[in-house]
């Protein structure tokens, strides 16, 4: 989608378009609110981030407690426990912050980053495009490996990648270490635009170049099918946002998330 916006912003645009179709693609339910609409998995209702509300329009209207209170209107009356509501407004987004956190919310920031370099270096690893039948076991083992996730739920998310390859078209990256399945990372396409996702590295195996090299042919897989505009959505705390700039993303937007939930801890991703 061209939006009209020049540079950056139209960049920012299109991924964020493009995200938002995956969503409608992998949703079960969608709920308009005032602000933006609902996505909702009923399938995978334990993930938070399967089931949150965006707000995308009229934010200058938006209270904190509109928001929120959207939320218990929309998650609350489907029977969620968790609270999540993501904003995609950094100017508003900071100035309500400190109401949502006076309420009992956690804040984040998830920058959108675009590619748009040569790498600094390139990957050292082979790399396969295989089904989700092929990297399932290692999909498991990774959630596994996330002590805050119940071996039922850990099973649950890595079935869910199967959805994804069935109703979002996603395709799989894989690298070896030593003969055994690693790491991987998933690629959506849609035309023009193109997304890399779930990110992922067996613990004993990071550090010997996993995440750079299946990000990187996940990226030549793409421009190979007409890709012009390669992003990729990342944690602005966590540190692959500097691999990322390593193997030639540029940052090109934020987006604030809000959460609550049940423990009031990090909540089930």
């Amino acid at each position: 989608m061209t939006s009209g916006y020049p540079g950056l912003m139209d960049e920012l645009t299109r991924a964020f378009e493009f995200e938002r179709r995956r969503f409608e693609r992998l949703s079960t339910r969608l709920e308009r609110f005032a602000f933006g609409v609902a996505y909702l998995d009923e399938e995978y209702r334990q993930r938070y981030y399967s089931n949150f509300l965006l707000a995308d329009k009229r934010l200058d209207d938006a209270s904190a407690s509109a928001l929120i209170e959207a939320g218990e209107r929309i998650l609350g009356g489907a029977g969620y426990k968790h609270r999540l509501i993501i904003l995609r407004d950094e100017r508003r987004a900071e100035r309500i912050a400190h109401a949502f956190r006076a309420l009992g919310f956690s804040t984040s920031r998830e920058v959108t980053m675009t590619h748009r370099r040569d790498p600094d270096r390139d990957a050292n690893l082979l790399v396969e495009e295989v089904p989700f039948a092929v990297v399932r076991s290692l999909i498991q083992e990774m959630y596994r490996e996330d002590p805050d996730l119940p071996e039922d739920i850990a099973l649950l998310f890595a079935e869910q990648h199967g959805k994804y390859e069935r109703v979002a078209g996603a395709r799989f990256f894989a690298a070896r270490v030593d003969g055994r399945l690693a790491g991987n990372c998933e690629l959506y396409q849609r035309g023009d635009d193109a997304q890399v996702e779930h990110v992922g590295t067996l613990k004993q195996y990071r550090g010997r170049g996993v995440a750079r090299s299946v990000i990187l042919r996940a990226v030549q897989a793409a421009r190979e099918t007409g890709a012009r505009h390669v992003f990729i959505v990342t944690d602005e705390d966590d540190w692959p946002r500097h691999l990322y700039a390593r193997l030639g993303f540029d940052q090109i937007g934020r987006t604030w998330e809000f959460l609550r939930s049940p423990g009031g801890g990090g909540g089930v991703v």
